[in-house]
C-alpha cells in the first residue's frame, strides 16, 4: 500500500492511498490582517475528489467558513460537534462527530478504514495542570483488499501527554503527523504547545515508521524553527511505502 502526503499550508494536508482514495485534514484559509501566512488556495486541484475530512478542532487556524466550502457534498466528515456551525449547509455530507475513544468505520473504493478519536491536551503556565481541549486527534487503520494495513497518527493540536500513549502504545504506527508549534515552551507563562523535546518524546516512545512535521505558522517563524528541525514544505508531496 503506498501512501501520498501532500502539505497544503496552515494545518491542512491531503493523503492519498494508491492513487484511489483522498483523506483530508483541516481546511483553512483564512488569516489575519498582516500575516505572513502561506497556503494553497481552494481551487486547487488537490481539493478535488477527498472521500474523507478529519477537522481536529474548530478554530480560525485549523478549520473556518472558506475550508467548508472546499468539503464536497459526497465527502464524508469527520469532525468535534464544536465544528457543527460551520457545516450547517453540508445537509447532503455524511457527517460524523466523533469523540476521544469512540471507533468509526467505512468502506471506500475497497478499503475499510477505521477512525478513533484521540485525547489532545493543552495547557498554561508552570503551575497550570493539562486540560481537556475541544480537539481530537485521530488514529487511522487502512486496509486493502489483501488484508495489508497502515496505520496514520493524526496528533492534532497538542502537548505530550501520557494519557495519549496509553491509547496508542500498543499501535505499530506506520506514519504520524505532527503540529510542532515552538523550539522550545515557556513553562512559567503562556498556553503549552508541541516543541521539540515533545516531539522527540512522542517518537521515542511510539517509534513510529514515518514522522511528517508541519509548522502552521507565517514564513518568518517557519525559518526559525527549521534551523532545528525538517519541515514539510508547503506544497511538498512526500510518499510513504
Amino acid at each position: 500500500m503506498e501512501l501520498k502526503f501532500k502539505f497544503l499550508g496552515k494545518s491542512c494536508w491531503i493523503l492519498d492511498i494508491d492513487n484511489k482514495v483522498k483523506i483530508g485534514s483541516n481546511p483553512s484559509f483564512n488569516v489575519k490582517k498582516g500575516s505572513d501566512t502561506k497556503f494553497i488556495e481552494p481551487h486547487d486541484e488537490a481539493f478535488k475528489n477527498v472521500k474523507l475530512w478529519l477537522i481536529t478542532e474548530c478554530t480560525p487556524n485549523s478549520f473556518d467558513e472558506e475550508g467548508a466550502k472546499v468539503i464536497e457534498l459526497d465527502s464524508k466528515i469527520i469532525a468535534r460537534k464544536e465544528c457543527g456551525k460551520l457545516l450547517r449547509d453540508k445537509k447532503n455530507s455524511n457527517i460524523y462527530f466523533l469523540d476521544w475513544f469512540k471507533k468509526i468505520e467505512f468502506e471506500i473504493k475497497g478499503y475499510k478504514i477505521i477512525v478513533e478519536g484521540v485525547p489532545t491536551y493543552k495547557g498554561g503556565g508552570f503551575l497550570s495542570s493539562p486540560i481537556l481541549g475541544k480537539a481530537n486527534g485521530y488514529l487511522l487503520t487502512v486496509i486493502d483488499n489483501e488484508n495489508k494495513r497502515k496505520r496514520i497518527y493524526v496528533t492534532g493540536e497538542t502537548i505530550y501527554q501520557e494519557n495519549i500513549i496509553k491509547t496508542l502504545i500498543y499501535y505499530p504506527i506506520d506514519l504520524m503527523i505532527t503540529n510542532i508549534e515552538n523550539i522550545k515552551n515557556n513553562y512559567f507563562s503562556g498556553e503549552k504547545t508541541m516543541d521539540l523535546v515533545m516531539l522527540n518524546s512522542f517518537i521515542r516512545t511510539l517509534n513510529p515508521k514515518e514522522v511528517i512535521t508541519i509548522f502552521s505558522k507565517g514564513e518568518k517563524a517557519r525559518k526559525e524553527i527549521q534551523k532545528y528541525i525538517e519541515l514539510i514544505e508547503i506544497g511538498e508531496e512526500k510518499n510513504i511505502y
